[in-house]
């Protein structure tokens, strides 16, 4: 998975390539804040 501030045709974006670990670090917080299940995603 990634996290990048906008799409990569663009001529410049910024973020990272998230290994395994970190992936699951995002989702152990937000299951810890109760933000499993949301109604809207930006991809």
């Amino acid at each position: 998975s990634v996290q990048f501030s906008n799409h990569t045709g663009y001529p410049t974006f910024k973020g990272q390539i998230l290994n395994g670990q970190q992936l699951w670090d995002l989702v152990e917080g937000l299951e810890a804040n109760d933000l499993l299940y949301y109604t809207h995603l930006l991809t």
